[in-house]
């Protein structure tokens, strides 16, 4: 990965510590995922993806071996659920992309990130991607600048309820430190 970009990653230590944490970030490309698990290493980020990349097995092969599994998106199973809430239960991190699909402007997050970590009592850490959409050849000469940022764990288990409007009180308050870390200088290692 280091040969694709000139990564700076700041905050990695939120990702730390012996509870599960859901974590949670913006989506402008399919390269993302990649980069947040390189950012994390030697972290494993476990990723919802969607089910439509299951369908090639090379891809799929690729997708499960760095920690993602198949959800759809449209309408996720509660085996999907139970499986996500299990992974942060038992210590483990979870990264979701809480608007559900890329976007290069705000989209709109869904509640679905904050609704597993109140059901798993996780701390939920903010992220925010900036760097290209996708990888290309070129990149190994250019090498473009790659910014990952994660922020302070939000803790849920004070929260108590997980219920809809308890959801969309916290997915309210995710949204907006995931973009308070948008203007948070990256560390320049």
């Amino acid at each position: 990965m280091s040969l694709l970009g000139r990564a700076s990653v700041t905050g990695a230590h939120h990702l730390d510590g012996p509870v599960g944490k859901v974590v949670v970030c913006n989506h402008v490309g399919w390269a993302d995922p990649l980069w947040l698990g390189y950012a994390a290493y030697p972290r494993v980020l476990h990723q919802m993806a969607k089910k439509e990349l299951f369908e090639s097995a090379l891809v799929a092969w690729f997708v499960r071996s760095g920690g993602g599994f198949p959800v759809d998106r449209g309408r996720p199973t509660p085996a999907t659920i139970r499986h996500s809430i299990a992974l942060v239960e038992g210590g483990a991190l979870l990264l979701i992309f809480p608007a559900g699909t890329r976007s290069q402007e705000d989209a709109d997050t869904k509640r679905g990130a904050a609704t597993i970590a109140l059901r798993a009592k996780a701390h939920i850490v903010p992220a925010h991607f900036e760097g290209p959409a996708r990888m290309r050849a070129s990149d190994l000469w250019r090498r473009p600048a790659i910014h990952v940022a994660f922020g302070s764990p939000i803790v849920t288990a004070a929260i108590g309820a997980s219920d809809k409007e308890t959801a969309k009180r916290l997915t309210a308050e995710l949204d907006a430190a995931m973009k308070a870390l948008r203007s948070a200088p990256p560390d320049r290692n």
